[in-house]
């Protein structure tokens, strides 16, 4: 049972069902034989050790078509839940498990919602690391499938629309982000920038700049930003837009003859 082998369970079977109607055998013809009025007692035992077997059988048959067909089994999958559930912090509610047995292996394919705002290796972290715990206390899985989504994130279903195929890729709105940030006189360089997506169509960016006059004061600083918050946002492609000075100064490394 352990290694869940349906051929070995089976072969099992046989032999303990051999031994119980070897004694129910021994027991109802000494019975019998020793009582008169207990005639009938080998043929019940009969109808009985008949009963047991097909019992087995039917149950040993049951398996192996769940495997067969693929039924999800369910004692695993609430094994699962509670695992993942532990995951509290980085698992907000937990979409689909599907669990299915290939031969005396196990494979599962889970969907999570994580918490807004997760960055893409965030993701994958906790997709891996979730993957990695399963596998390790349940050793009857073989693979695990998990695939995280944000709660900010809709079905792609519900937001099907023609307005999807006119929407740019994400190295578009990057280039967009940065054409329009970099023509400024007061931009010197636009250090980095990240696109995000809400509900699967509007584009956030995140765009952290160097300005051209490091000794900006602060309430100055604070203008600047909100004016290119507003000048990216005003594109019809950047549905949100934040915006990070770097206000330190370029050091440029020495060479040392």
């Amino acid at each position: 049972e352990e290694i869940n082998a349906q051929v070995v369970i089976a072969n099992a079977w046989h032999h303990r069902s051999d031994a119980y109607s070897s004694v129910l055998a021994l027991g109802s013809i000494g019975l019998a034989m020793s009582v008169p009025g207990m005639a009938a007692a080998d043929a019940a035992a009969g109808l009985l050790v008949a009963g047991m077997i097909c019992m087995t059988g039917a149950e040993i048959m049951g398996e192996a078509v769940k495997q067969l067909t693929d039924t999800s089994d369910e004692h695993l999958s609430e094994r699962i839940n509670s695992l993942v559930l532990e995951e509290s912090d980085d698992v907000v509610d937990i979409k689909r498990i599907r669990t299915r047995w290939m031969g005396s292996s196990a494979l599962v394919d889970l969907e999570i919602t994580t918490p807004e705002n997760l960055s893409s290796s965030a993701h994958r972290a906790i997709e891996e690391r979730i993957r990695y715990k399963i596998m390790d206390q349940e050793p009857g899985i073989v693979d695990v499938e998990v695939r995280s989504a944000s709660s900010a994130v809709m079905c792609p279903l519900l937001t099907a629309s023609g307005a999807q195929h006119d929407l740019k890729s994400v190295q578009e709105v990057e280039g967009d982000a940065r054409a329009l940030l970099i023509d400024l006189d007061e931009v010197e360089s636009v250090e980095r920038c990240t696109v995000h997506y809400e509900d699967t169509l509007l584009a956030i960016v995140d765009v952290s700049i160097r300005l051209s006059e490091p000794d900006t004061t602060i309430g100055k600083a604070t203008t600047m930003a909100e004016n290119l918050r507003k000048l990216l946002e005003n594109s019809a492609d950047i549905h949100k837009a934040n915006i990070f000075l770097d206000l330190n100064e370029k050091v440029t490394p020495s060479l040392k003859p």
